[in-house]
């Protein structure tokens, strides 16, 4: 699992600076809710990916594959079917 978390997060990072006009077509149409998502997402894919061990409960818990899947998941979907943020 970590070798595909690390993956997903090296995939994320290279669609966003490889091809940033599929995420918005201009600097005012970027969903920035999502976007941090998903970035937030990708970095915990990093962190699991490296193979960090948190010896705090919560810390292990926001860096397991489920919360940064979950991050990444949702953000994808809000962002490429363009659904605002609240």
């Amino acid at each position: 699992m970590r070798i595909l978390s690390f993956l997903i997060a090296l995939s994320v990072a290279a669609f966003v600076i490889i091809y940033p006009r599929a995420i918005a077509s201009d600097m005012s149409s970027v969903p920035h809710g999502w976007l941090v998502l998903l970035l937030l997402g990708m970095s915990f894919c990093f962190v699991y990916g490296v193979g960090f061990k948190a010896r705090n409960r919560f810390l292990a818990f926001l860096f397991s594959p489920l919360v940064a899947w979950t991050c990444v998941g949702v953000a994808s979907v809000m962002i490429f079917f363009q659904t605002p943020v609240a």
